[in-house]
């Protein structure tokens, strides 16, 4: 499992590496994994934790996100499955790669945000107006060349990816090198080198020296494991994390490790402890992610501060990525979503001047950033008299803040705190504008955050002119006149319409009076029907309690053992036919008056439970029932009207059967899924229905094979069960070879 593990990680890529995760974790299950904390650990912590989740349907991308990084104004870019992910707190915008990819690792540089993920490396940066525009660097190698990376550094200027296939890659700003290093992994910057940790017996600790590596420690090498992550603890102390070997210190200067023998190292040396990632925050803490077992938190000494997992919150406890924000806050990405772990503290304190900030404003069909707005925002066209402005304040969930605004030379005051995120104005005049933002955090309104303001010019239209309404005045005299002559010449006309539409009228109503009269007949059909039903469903359960009722008498009558036994198995027999028919009328009144209950159901569920009523069935036990589908088979369908039309079809083909063919007896049940719809067939080899009877098998009380008992309401109840599920039945059927029933159902979401 470590060796799967391991190669695993450098692999994920995309969905189809999705699938691997699912099975990798699925083996892992299999095995009969479990855990438990150990007597050392402490779930506790001085502040309270608050969850915020977002998923797929928050940032309308897909659900499963990478790594994390944070501009220096606090905006927060995540590596997605569907691309690069940007958000300020308040609104989520996806960025796009122009081959759709994923996005697994990033970093910023200056004003570029590097980024790397299936076989792509490259970079975003804004243009002119503040959008995100991308640039592969792909095109600078050579056509064999496929960039499988997982770790990005930036040293001396330069960006570095390590890629456990290929090596190294170094891009200058124009060129891309690559260095050929097997089983490169991790990479970080130690007293201004590249390290690189490197996989395998003959890997360890290296440096990377012009276009070649140079090993620093040969001893921190392992056949299938290296440093996950490295990080600073300490001025004179790194730390490596390895997936399943330990935790070690590292000496900056002679690069030598030793065993960093601390709780949380033997925290994860337990069995199926599994590292994933590692991240530093609030100076001098550590949270760790495992495999399979959510977060673990812990001081710069190694002690266990806080376990988070499923059960006080986390969305899940696998494939978590951890990020710590510049408030030391936690973003943490997994196959679900995004969580966003909130250390509240009333006394908290930032080391750095939270702003208000208007991000972009939408003009029309346009956006505009205002990252992208040197000075002023000149507005231009016939739409710029009307725009939308959007606000946030970077490291700020928007569920934390309220704002206050004004639009000088428009609004007169400011505007009531609200938790709105965007302001709209319409039909301004032409001129000058300042928009003014200022909010608070609603946790603690003593934190200052810095307002924010910035200009905003609307021209003047030149309709806008004195002159203009002159001339306009002018023309809407002329046009209430041509208006009054043209209404007069329209009255005249409309007279004649209306006429015309009196004779319309008058038609539809003698239309209408027919339809009354076909509605009217067809009532008086479905009362006869009903009547027709009542007096049919009287006879079939009186019928049976009166035949009960004679072979009671005449069985008292007998002294004879084998009479009584023989009058006891007609007795049953009328019993069951009782039975079948009040199983019949149930049927027909649940699927009348019960609501859709939409719910998946497999299909061996349903056939189980009809073999369960039908196995004391005279000679159920001599018919075969054959399943034709795959045993997962699922419909997402109403279970007990489903179970209502097999049993009725199942039931029918055993009590037709002709059980004197020489062919063994079968009833087969097929599924599939075909064009948006469910196909189920039941086939069987009976005696088929006579050419004579098949238009009228549907028909309420009537039976085909009027030697058999049964209550003739069956097949009508599976028509009337269909409408409801918007299905439909049709069948084919040979006398002496068999039927076979065709149900369609909807495949629904």
């Amino acid at each position: 499992m470590a060796i799967s593990k391991s190669l695993f990680r450098t692999e994920f890529r995309g969905l189809g590496h999705l699938v691997m995760l699912t099975l990798i974790l699925g083996v892992l299950s299999f095995k009969g994994f479990s855990y438990q904390v150990a007597d050392t650990v402490k779930n506790t912590s001085t502040d309270s934790i608050i969850f915020h989740k977002f998923d797929g349907s928050s940032y309308r991308a897909s659900s499963y996100s990478y790594r994390a990084v944070e501009d220096e104004d606090g905006i927060l870019f995540f590596g997605n499955e569907n691309g690069l992910l940007e958000f300020d707190g308040t609104h989520w915008e996806l960025h796009q790669k122009p081959n759709f990819g994923p996005i697994d690792n990033l970093k910023i540089l200056g004003d570029k945000i590097y980024t790397l993920g299936a076989g792509d490396i490259g970079y975003f940066q804004r243009d002119s107006i503040g959008q995100m525009k991308y640039y592969s660097l792909n095109d600078k190698l050579d056509e064999d060349e496929m960039p499988y990376a997982w770790f990005i550094v930036e040293n001396r200027g330069k960006i570095y990816y390590s890629s456990v296939y290929e090596g190294v890659y170094i891009y200058d700003g124009e060129l891309v090198e690559s260095i050929s290093v097997k089983d490169a992994y991790s990479m970080v910057e130690i007293n201004n080198e590249v390290i690189i940790s490197i996989f395998g017996k003959n890997g360890g600790l290296a440096k990377i020296v012009g276009d070649t590596i140079e090993f620093v420690n040969k001893e921190f090498s392992f056949e299938v494991d290296a440093a996950y992550n490295i990080l600073q603890n300490k001025d004179d102390q790194w730390l490596l994390f390895t997936s399943e070997e330990g935790f070690y210190s590292l000496d900056p200067e002679t690069y030598q490790t030793e065993l960093w023998d601390t709780e949380a190292n033997k925290y994860f040396q337990q069995d199926s402890m599994y590292l994933w990632t590692v991240e530093k925050f609030r100076d001098s803490l550590f949270v760790a992610s495992s495999w399979e077992n959510g977060l673990v938190v812990f001081n710069d000494e190694g002690k266990i501060l806080k376990v988070i997992n499923e059960e006080n919150g986390l969305n899940t406890n696998f494939y978590n990525v951890v990020k710590s924000d510049r408030r030391g806050n936690l973003w943490i990405t997994n196959t679900p979503g995004i969580n966003y772990l909130k250390w509240y503290n009333e006394d908290e304190k930032l080391d750095f001047d939270p702003q208000a900030k208007v991000r972009s404003m939408r003009v029309g069909d346009s956006t505009i950033y205002v990252k992208g707005i040197k000075d002023k925002a000149i507005l231009r066209g016939e739409k710029s008299k009307s725009f939308v402005l959007y606000f946030s304040v970077p490291s700020f969930i928007k569920e934390d803040l309220e704002f206050s605004y004004y639009l000088e030379g428009f609004d007169e005051k400011w505007s009531d705190w609200t938790t709105d995120t965007r302001k709209e104005y319409t039909n301004l005049a032409g001129g000058d504008y300042k928009f003014h933002l200022k909010a608070r955090y609603i946790h603690n309104l003593d934190l200052e955050i810095q307002p924010f303001e910035f200009n905003i010019i609307v021209p003047t239209k030149w309709y806008e002119s004195y002159v203009t309404y002159v001339v306009l005045g002018l023309l809407v005299g002329l046009l209430i006149f041509g208006f009054i002559r043209y209404r007069t010449h329209r009255l005249s006309i409309t007279n004649k319409k209306l006429e015309s539409i009196v004779k319309e009228r008058t038609s539809e109503l003698r239309s209408q009076k027919e339809r009354l009269k076909k509605a009217n007949e067809e009532l008086k059909t479905i009362n006869n029907e009903l009547d027709n039903f009542v007096y049919r469903s009287s006879h079939d359960l009186v019928a049976p309690l009166k035949s009960l009722r004679g072979l009671i008498s005449v069985a008292g009558m007998s002294n004879n053992p084998d009479e009584i036994k023989e009058y006891f198995k007609l007795m049953n027999i009328s019993i069951n036919k009782l039975e079948e028919f009040i199983k019949s009328i149930m049927d027909f009144s649940t699927n009348t008056k019960k609501p859709l209950e939409m719910k998946l159901v497999k299909m061996d569920t349903v056939l189980d439970s009809i073999v369960e009523d039908l196995k004391f069935y005279a000679n159920a036990d001599k018919v075969e029932l054959v399943r034709a589908y795959d045993s997962d088979f699922e419909i997402k369908t109403d279970p007990k009207r489903l179970n209502i039309v097999l049993s009725n079809l199942v039931t029918n083909a055993l009590k037709y059967h002709d059980f004197e063919k020489d062919e063994a007896p079968y009833i087969k049940v097929s599924a599939k899924v075909e064009d948006k719809s469910y196909i189920i067939e039941v086939e069987d080899n009976g005696s088929g229905i006579p050419s004579e009877y098949q238009n009228k098998i549907f028909d309420m009380f009537f039976r085909a094979h009027q030697g058999t008992e049964g209550s003739g309401l069956g097949l009508y109840i599976v028509v009337d069960t269909l409408n409801v599920l918007k299905g439909k039945i049709g069948f084919s059927s040979k006398t002496r070879v068999g039927t076979t029933f065709t149900v369609e159902l909807p495949v629904v979401d």
